[in-house]
């Protein structure tokens, strides 16, 4: 007995009262309004469960029932304090006047009242609950009316609107439902999570480009997978026009499907973004595989142009609950978002690709470093992989109903997929001209260059190509670079000694430096032929002339046809070149490859 009062004491402390639960913060809250301009001042109607408004002692009667009679004082306070207090308007960049809590009303949560602007607001001020209403408090919605003021401004349909509400700490969760309804009857709605900070209720066009370009950007630096593919794409590709070419084809593929399914020609199956969700984590397992087994960077392009698709589905599953917020310009914003895209993914890039050739130049060789890189991504996108195929199976696939609706469906998916194929069709003759004209770029420019020559130029100028490598046609720089180039991109199939003493003897002396440039630019590295920059392969180039001694000089080397074609590889003094006939069959091997000089 001594110590049982004790021992209740603790049971007094520890157990919790049945006061705390009415502090509590509602789990999920959704705030109704309307939004209407009327000239000189602006009406809003608010409605809000009673049980999100804390910290207010309502007056009850019986077993916590609301005592309607006495209640409109209090709920005038949580109106002012939960809903007034928490809401701002301006209409540009002109604040408009506090608002004021004109009316009041206790509602049962199965009241229709708000269904509408006019019997929302006729509910208000015209249909107070009856007294004897037998309601608890927890139940309770509370329905308030605002007027703001416009200081003598007058607000019609065409204002810019703009709405600051900040009601999230009503919740765990808080949806607010904004109605603006205009003088013609029509209504637009936005809906949101949260606090948006400034919603635009009638945004102008450069405010909805502008708010798109953002979220396109802010999705991209947010969603890791679209970044891994990117890094993906590029991994071994170092050459500006297959770049261009795959972040083009990548560009152009996703914007179809974003602005196809913006325009409501996607799949609206619950499954649908799900299953697109397992194909972006595929695609990057499928990029890093062909990384590690080795990539053709030529064809790159068309495998961007191919999940780019999937892609453009992914950014529409982002961008479908915000075209709410792009007003009357649907088609600017799907433009503005896909320019954020761009711009997150040329900044993601104009850092990857200049970090990676410093890393395969300096740290690790290239074909080494593609390889430990794409084995990290293909391990993170694989477990990506199989969570989503997870989720993906918990979705039942019903098959669909043959009726003409279904039929109208696979029209149009048929027009789809010819648009697309007419697009691809279109990009590949783009980069075959471009292939193509390489070699006649590089010829306009060497005809322009000589013209140049002629006429501003002395006949018996010196400015000429030195006739031999013996003459020194590269500068110590060149070879110093070069070698990093080498070490970086071509150590990892090749060694030094295949590119001197005499196998370069028998193969390269007595002829053009233009066919030794040829052969390095078209065929080399053997991992990814063609993908260095031409500096880059003007850097090897004297790199490999110096390994085999032939002398520096105040001359650099540069990758004009003409004046590679005047200059003979010959052996280094001292030395004698191997006989002609030892080298007829390296000749021959030479002369079989196509100069095609990089721009």
């Amino acid at each position: 007995m001594p110590f049982l009062f004790p021992l209740l004491a603790l049971l007094l402390i520890l157990l919790p009262g049945h006061r705390a639960h009415a502090h509590e913060i509602p789990a999920s809250v959704v705030v109704r309004t309307f939004v209407k301009p009327d000239g000189a001042r602006v009406r809003v109607l608010v409605r809000v469960p009673l049980e999100s408004m804390r910290d207010v002692s309502f007056p009850t009667r019986g077993t916590g029932l609301l005592d309607v009679a006495r209640a409109e004082p209090t709920l005038r306070d949580a109106a002012q304090l939960w809903i007034a207090d928490g809401l701002r308007l301006r209409v540009g960049d002109r604040a408009l006047a506090v608002p004021l809590v004109v009316a009041v009303r206790a509602a049962l949560p199965g009241d229709r009242a708000f269904e509408s602007y006019a019997t929302a607001l006729a509910a208000v001020e015209n249909a107070p609950m009856p007294v004897d209403t037998d309601i608890p408090v927890g139940q309770v919605m509370l329905d308030v009316l605002l007027d703001v003021s416009t200081a003598g401004m007058v607000v019609g349909d065409d204002a810019d609107l703009v709405l600051e509400p900040a009601w999230a700490h009503l919740g765990v969760r808080t949806t607010t439902v904004v109605s603006l309804v205009l003088s013609t009857g029509a209504t637009r709605v936005i809906t949101f999570d949260g606090d948006q900070g400034a919603v635009r209720l009638d945004p102008r066009w450069w405010h909805a480009a502008w708010r798109f370009a953002l979220t396109g950007m802010e999705h991209m630096f947010s969603g890791i997978d679209h970044l891994l593919f990117a890094l993906c794409l590029v991994l071994p590709i170092r050459a500006m026009r297959p770049l261009v070419g795959v972040v083009t084809a990548f560009t152009i593929a996703h914007s179809i499907t974003l602005v196809a399914s913006a325009m409501g020609f996607a799949p609206s199956a619950l499954w649908f973004p799900p299953l697109v969700e397992v194909l972006i984590a595929a695609s990057i397992v499928y990029m890093a595989l062909e990384n590690i087994v080795g990539a053709r960077v030529q064809r790159r392009w068309m495998i961007a142009f191919a999940f780019g698709l999937v892609h453009g589905f992914g950014f529409s599953t982002a961008l479908r609950d915000q075209l709410q917020f792009a007003g009357s310009h649907l088609l600017t914003s799907l433009a503005a978002f896909n320019v954020g895209v761009e711009l997150a993914q040329l900044a993601v890039l104009a850092v990857a690709v200049p970090a990676l050739r410093w890393v395969f130049a300096r740290a690790v060789p290239e074909r080494m470093g593609v390889i430990i890189a794409s084995a990290f991504i293909t391990h993170e996108a694989w477990h990506w992989l199989l969570e989503r195929a997870a989720t993906l199976r918990t979705y039942r696939l019903t098959p669909p109903v043959l009726d003409a609706l279904f039929l109208a469906d696979v029209l149009r998916g048929a027009m789809g997929v010819l648009i697309v194929i007419g697009v691809a069709w279109g990009i590949s003759g783009v980069m075959r001209r471009l292939s193509v004209s390489r070699a006649a770029s590089s010829a306009v420019t060497g005809l322009l260059l000589m013209l140049s020559a002629t006429m501003f130029t002395p006949r018996t100028s010196a400015a000429q190509a030195p006739r031999s490598t013996r003459q020194g046609v590269y500068t110590p720089s060149q070879a110093t670079k070069g070698k990093h180039v080498f070490n970086g991109a071509c150590l990892g199939c090749h060694t030094t000694a295949s590119h001197m003493g005499s196998a370069f003897e028998l193969r390269w002396f007595g002829r053009p430096l233009s066919e030794l440039y040829g052969y390095l630019s078209n065929l080399m590295p053997k991992s990814a032929p063609g993908t260095l920059t031409e500096e880059e392969y003007v850097l090897v180039t004297a790199y490999i002339l110096k390994l085999n001694g032939m002398p520096a000089g105040k001359v650099e080397l540069n990758a004009e046809p003409d004046w590679l074609k005047a200059v003979r590889i010959d052996a280094a003094p001292g030395t004698s070149p191997a006989p002609l006939e030892g080298r007829s069959e390296g000749r021959t091997e030479v002369r079989s490859f196509r100069l095609v000089p990089h721009s």
